[in-house]
């Protein structure tokens, strides 16, 4: 199965789903409001193909008619399955530009390193507490 194969009734049941478990709340947008049953769950089962299975799984058994017990039963049942579509749902929500917008954050960024420069915790005193305290050891109990 791939993302192209999801049928317009299965992205919607799927963006119903994302939206029990990622409602609107304050500033944040429901998770269908960014399109998590879109593009981004494209992205997200292209990126994780190792969750297709459990996903389309836990898809098959969702309710539409009764939306919260067949979610609530699927986390009992099937915890793969739940796990597959609640990876999709928040993985496609914080893929999201406007979600990491309202985060204050741009995503990874290539950070300069200078490797002949100090670093910052050996001038600003930060071990020195860990450094008098001295070694702290505790055996590892056996089996």
């Amino acid at each position: 199965m791939t993302p192209n194969q999801l049928t317009p009734e299965l992205r919607a049941l799927f963006g119903r789903t994302a939206d029990l478990l990622i409602p609107a709340y304050k500033q944040f947008p429901a998770a269908t409001t960014v399109g998590v049953h879109e593009k981004l769950l494209n992205d997200v089962l292209e990126f994780r193909p190792d969750i297709v299975e459990a996903f389309m799984r836990g898809l098959a058994r969702i309710d539409a008619a009764d939306l919260s017990a067949s979610v609530n039963a699927l986390y009992r049942d099937d915890v793969d399955a739940f796990n597959a579509l609640s990876l999709a749902a928040s993985g496609g929500y914080y893929m999201s530009p406007l979600v990491r917008e309202i985060l204050g954050y741009p995503g990874q960024e290539a950070v300069p390193y200078d490797p002949h420069a100090v670093a910052d915790y050996l001038t600003d005193h930060m071990l020195e507490r860990v450094a008098r305290r001295g070694p702290i050891y505790r055996e590892t109990p056996a089996a």
